[in-house]
């Protein structure tokens, strides 16, 4: 299928192989502030720039996972930051809830230092936020990771497989067993070629597979004249930011095959409909907050803030400055916020975030459980 999507500055052509769910149920197309890349995919199903019904994403994630219910065993799954560190950790749940498996971890990259130095650091080159920093798992998954058979990296997207080969190329001494590195993305835009070059590169004992929704290739026209977005001046940290959390994800999670346990949320209001909101790389435990929700029958939607800088135009609406949820000076967003007919309540790995003032929405802001206290 062949396909022209127009946005701010220029026109996406796109044409797809195969299609899994249809490309117009995937994806929106916008423009962002970024001269290294001035276009951006946006998912409808991710829960981060769109607003998304939990059963929606629920389902991308068994759908991603269905593939791997047979892979040998220890699996780690590693998402990246930090639009997938919740799609990651949502292809983990499902595919230990569906398998009944016991050997599943979850771990992410992320852009926050950790009280130790990382195991290792790669190079995302058209991002915002370039560095991605690896941990070393915690002592209690030391054998789980690095007797791991199968290595699954996921992403939202795979344009030019160069951050997944950096990750999977620094990775291999730590992970001396692996027999299978599987790339997982909603959608794979290397061709045939891409791939080839990609598995010879990471070759070696190991099996490269892929699994994605979409495959499809992509090119980008500038319009005559156009010019393209200068990235904003608080993309990067500003101060040393408080300390980050090491358990929602960064030093490792075990998936127990019942399924990761919710967040309990205290509501003030039970009646109006909500918005759930993630903040930064925190997004799945928020996404399982809002999951419960609406399986305990509420009317709920999901999206998670971002510092990825978008203009307005096509796929987004509507966007709006949210405080750091890290204490570094990097400026977060909220594209298409909820409107004011929802409850927006914002959950955040550090308590003394929520004291920050939000824009002019309905909002209640909560730490999930564990997090620091606030000073008082």
């Amino acid at each position: 299928m062949h396909y022209a999507f127009t946005i701010p500055g220029g026109t996406l052509r796109i044409t797809t192989q195969r299609e899994e769910l249809p490309l117009t149920d995937l994806l929106g197309f916008a423009a962002r502030a970024n001269p290294r890349r001035p276009f951006l995919f946006v998912s409808k199903v991710l829960g981060r720039h769109i607003p998304c019904r939990p059963r929606l994403m629920r389902d991308t994630y068994r759908r991603l996972a269905a593939p791997l219910l047979d892979a040998p065993g220890p699996v780690w799954v590693i998402g990246l930051a930090e639009t997938a560190t919740g799609l990651g950790a949502g292809v983990a749940d499902s595919l230990a809830r569906t398998s009944g498996r016991t050997d599943i971890g979850f771990q992410h990259t992320t852009r926050r230092p950790l009280a130790a130095p990382p195991m290792l650091t790669f190079e995302e080159a058209h991002s915002h936020a370039p560095t991605h920093l690896l941990h070393r798992p915690q002592p209690a998954l030391a054998d789980h990771f690095s007797g791991a058979r199968t290595l699954v990296i996921v992403d939202d997207e795979v344009s030019t497989g160069q951050s997944v080969r950096r990750l999977a190329e620094q990775i291999g001494p730590w992970t001396p067993k692996l027999e299978s590195i599987v790339l997982v993305s909603l959608v794979n835009w290397l061709g045939a070629e891409q791939r080839g070059q990609l598995a010879r590169a990471l070759g070696g004992t190991c099996r490269i597979s892929w699994c994605s929704l979409l495959d499809g290739q992509f090119a980008f026209e500038l319009d005559a004249g156009a010019v393209t977005g200068a990235l904003p001046t608080n993309v990067e940290a500003s101060g040393p930011g408080w300390v980050a959390r090491e358990d929602l994800g960064r030093r490792g999670l075990h998936l127990p095959p019942g399924g990761s346990r919710a967040p309990i949320l205290t509501l003030d209001d039970t009646d109006r409909a909500l918005a759930v909101i993630g903040t930064g790389e925190c997004a799945f435990a928020p996404f399982l907050a809002a999951e419960a929700l609406e399986l305990a029958g509420q009317d709920v939607t999901f999206q998670t803030t971002s510092r990825s800088p978008v203009l307005l135009g096509g796929a987004i609406t509507r966007t709006c400055g949210c405080p750091d949820p890290y204490g570094e000076g990097v400026g977060y967003y909220l594209h298409n916020p909820p409107g004011t007919d929802r409850l927006a309540l914002a959950l955040y790995e550090d308590a003394r975030a929520c004291d920050a003032p939000h824009p002019g929405l309905a909002w209640q802001r909560l730490p999930i459980p564990g997090a620091p206290e606030a000073p008082t």
